[in-house]
């Protein structure tokens, strides 16, 4: 009979059932998850992965079991409590329509050699940007059951959108830093490596933007996660480059 627990419960399990739904589906499309691959054969390796998968749906789960515990005797929604609700809710749909646009893209035989429709046209990766994005909202409307910001246990709660930023930002087996780096080379060495390039100067690397391409790029690199990590630079005999192809393009130019 509490709205606030209904209403995170029901968008809480449609964000994992989404989830759980979507990856059994592309297992079993691409006939297994490549990201197992060095590893499901190696028993202690592959154990430390579930776990790891483990705890963090434990973390996430944080702020719908604190909300669904608490004992206030507040169960009226706020202002607040709709914000956060829709920007819950707009998280998972975002996650949702960035798979689907990119499992069509994928069927459709890649064409153009990466994908650029929909919410990947303004974000080189809705998919995340949606994933924490519900947590953060998830988090801030716990907070209407808390007792204030000195309630310890709020602030634990912290830990839902703070590991997820972890595992998909810094995290070199999935996520954004598995996606970019080194693993760009599939598109530089490629026949769009001059579209991607261009795709790449005008598209955010996580929030959904327009106008990417004339932000100043120590923004880029302090807000909006343009980190050089990310960056392709191809390697050379000796060691990896220290130039990317970006900045390559650009010397040939001016010479």
């Amino acid at each position: 009979d509490n709205p606030r627990k209904l209403a995170v419960t029901i968008l809480f399990t449609a964000s994992r059932s989404w989830l759980l739904l979507f990856l059994a589906w592309r297992a079993h499309e691409r006939n297994g998850d490549s990201r197992f691959d060095n590893v499901k054969d190696k028993f202690g390796w592959f154990l430390v992965f579930w776990i790891v998968q483990g705890f963090w749906v434990m973390l996430i789960s944080m702020p719908m079991i604190f909300v669904n515990s608490s004992s206030s005797s507040s169960q009226e929604l706020s202002v607040g409590d709709y914000v956060t609700l829709t920007g819950f809710a707009v998280g998972i749909l975002m996650e949702i329509m960035a798979d689907v646009q990119k499992a069509i893209w994928v069927k459709a035989e890649r064409p153009g050699g990466f994908c650029s429709r929909g919410l990947w046209k303004v974000s080189r990766h809705p998919n995340y940007f949606g994933e924490i994005f519900q947590w953060c909202c998830a988090l801030l409307f716990a907070f209407g059951s808390s007792q204030g910001f000195t309630d310890k246990l709020w602030w634990s709660c912290s830990l839902s959108p703070l590991f997820t930023i972890h595992i998909l930002l810094n995290t070199k087996g999935t996520g954004v830093w598995n996606a970019e780096g080194k693993n760009l080379k599939r598109y530089y060495d490629s026949n769009y490596a001059d579209s991607y390039m261009d795709y790449r100067h005008k598209t955010s690397i996580l929030i959904p933007m327009i106008g990417y391409q004339y932000m100043p790029l120590w923004v880029k690199r302090t807000l909006l996660f343009e980190w050089k990590r990310y960056e392709y630079r191809p390697p050379t005999t000796t060691t990896e480059s220290t130039t990317t192809p970006e900045e390559t393009k650009k010397l040939k130019k001016e010479m």
